[in-house]
């Protein structure tokens, strides 16, 4: 399996799977039902290795969703997931906590006029693109409620990418 990383600080786990697997690979380990109206294999698959990262960080977990779809666990403890290529992220801490991954590519720089306002302070380059997409989702995941527009009520103030600091 494709168990990358599980990292405990304090209070906080980190857990990051590289998907190796094909979604029967997968099923065959997971032997449960995928919610029905999961269509994509590609998020299939997602679903179930999720699952099975959180079962190597603590098997008693169980992640369910609330009203606009955030993740949430049995316990009082907080998560946030993040999928992007070929990668699945978990945090777990007792606090408010948001993760994001992406790959670096020109995705963001093709959709930059749906979150990049006059006001974000980065430069036109695929990296820093990259890093205000992913800061803004992070923003975003950590309010975990609908009604935040990227352009408007998430800034960028400054992506000092040698520094791996963002500002918002």
């Amino acid at each position: 399996m494709g168990l990358v990383l599980i990292k405990r600080q304090g209070n906080h786990m980190l857990g990051i799977w590289q998907i190796k697997e094909s979604l029967k690979e997968a099923t065959e380990v997971y032997n449960k039902p995928i919610p029905l109206e999961i269509k994509s294999e590609k998020r299939q698959l997602e679903y179930i290795l999720t699952r099975l990262l959180l079962q190597q960080i603590d098997r008693k977990l169980i992640i369910s969703y609330n009203q606009f779809g955030a993740p949430k666990l049995n316990d009082s403890r907080k998560i946030s997931i993040s999928h992007s290529s070929d990668l699945i992220a978990v945090i777990i801490s007792e606090k408010k906590v948001a993760v994001d991954i992406e790959k670096i590519s020109n995705k963001p720089l093709k959709i930059k006029h749906k979150f990049i306002s006059n006001n974000d302070n980065i430069l036109e380059n695929k990296m820093e693109a990259t890093l205000a997409w992913s800061a803004k989702e992070a923003v975003y995941k950590l309010h975990q409620k609908g009604g935040i527009d990227f352009k408007k009520d998430i800034i960028i103030q400054k992506i000092d990418a040698s520094k791996k600091q963002i500002n918002t």
